[in-house]
């Protein structure tokens, strides 16, 4: 699939799943899934990953932006075979959009997944680590990447 509509489909969904859930659940409120091993809880998070830098928001839709651009400068350089590396930015780009909407719309992402032991996360969240997590598996497998000592 091409950077578009890749990252379109991650922005969709993820902006989709949050409006069910901020018209379904009050914040801070949850309801529980699966015996308990997941919840959906409404949480508006005005930090970055993790809760860091809470209220920086300025500074978060920066962040988004410079992602956002470095990931259309580079893609293009991506040779098309590199296919696991080209969807990994295509996640990233629309996982870093769908957080970016969330902040300029309400001034805090809205996290909802629930697993308990880990802080609250949403779809695009997820986009992002598995857009990177690829990224990463790609340089390390391609022999151009590799450092000189």
């Amino acid at each position: 699939m091409s950077l578009f509509l890749t990252s379109a489909w991650v922005i969709l969904l993820d902006q989709i799943t949050k409006t069910i859930v901020t018209r379904q659940i009050a914040p801070w409120d949850n309801i529980e899934c699966l015996g308990g091993l997941l919840q959906i809880t409404n949480v508006h998070n005005p930090g970055a990953a993790f809760g860091i830098l809470q209220n920086k928001q300025i500074l978060s839709i920066v962040a988004a932006i410079v992602a956002a651009v470095l990931i259309l400068l580079f893609y293009p350089r991506i040779p098309r075979h590199r296919r696991s590396m080209r969807f990994g930015m295509a996640l990233a780009l629309g996982g870093a959009l769908g957080n970016l909407i969330d902040r300029v719309k309400y001034g805090s992402v809205i996290d909802f997944i629930d697993v308990g032991f880990w802080p609250v996360f949403n779809l695009a969240d997820s986009a992002i680590v598995v857009g990177v997590a690829l990224i990463l598996l790609g340089m390390a497998r391609d022999p151009s990447v590799r450092r000189s000592n």
